[in-house]
């Protein structure tokens, strides 16, 4: 498994016109505090910066620097001085997304979910980070 199969599997993911509503709704009902966050947020404006952050995530994740820098930009405006959202929360980011992957690509194999999870949590990794800069 590699980067590039999760790459394939997105991508598969984003045919579905729903993909990105099938997240939000995960996401927003797999902890109390999430959906709060989201209350006054234009969601297709949303959609877009989740479509552009995952993006970012595998340029960062194939070396590109230009992913990096995206990731880091994440990073800053989700730390404690600006959004403050609290790390413990990207376990249900990863999970609902998993959970909408598992419900668009077809073809995602047990072996492809874990590759997933691991892609998702090396990016998020780098943007907790960020947290307490």
């Amino acid at each position: 498994m590699s980067l590039a199969e999760v790459k394939e599997s997105y991508s598969r993911c984003c045919v579905n016109p729903k993909f990105f509503d099938v997240f939000y709704e995960n996401f927003l009902a797999s902890h109390p505090t999430i959906a709060p966050m989201f209350a006054k947020t234009e969601m297709t404006k949303q959609k877009s910066l989740l479509r552009q952050g995952i993006s970012m995530m595998f340029m960062h994740l194939g070396g590109n620097g230009v992913g990096t820098t995206g990731i880091d930009r994440i990073g800053e405006s989700h730390s404690k001085k600006k959004i403050n959202i609290d790390p413990n929360l990207y376990d249900f980011w990863i999970n609902s997304l998993v959970k909408s992957v598992k419900e668009c690509d077809e073809k995602l194999t047990p072996a492809l979910e874990t590759e997933w999870r691991k892609t998702l949590r090396s990016g998020v990794d780098r943007i907790v980070s960020f947290y307490n800069k």
